[in-house]
């Protein structure tokens, strides 16, 4: 586990179906919405009873928003620009963001 990603008590007591390190495997695919209901509401009941982690996924929420923002801008940034902050995505949240060529 990186510490340096996931700077909380991945033993926390009030996890009952999901754990912290499952609920962050999984927080890509649950701000897209590509769970089934029974994981979705594991990782809701989950949310609701861990600081730590309700605390990520927002400003995992936030950065995601944010990127999708800059998608609807008229004036897009430059590749460099993308690049650099795509790479630095991947690298803090550990997700698999293309580079664009």
């Amino acid at each position: 586990m990186n510490e340096r990603l996931y700077p909380l008590d991945i033993q926390n007591p009030h996890c009952q179906l999901h754990n912290c390190e499952d609920v962050l495997a999984h927080l890509g695919d649950y701000v897209d919405k590509d769970l089934p209901l029974e994981q979705k509401t594991a990782i809701d009941n989950h949310l609701d009873v861990c600081p730590a982690c309700s605390s990520f996924y927002a400003s995992y929420k936030h950065v995601v928003d944010s990127a999708a923002k800059l998608r609807e801008e008229e004036t897009p940034l430059p590749v460099g620009v993308q690049n650099r902050l795509r790479k630095a995505l991947n690298d803090r949240l550990g997700i698999n963001l293309p580079l664009i060529a």
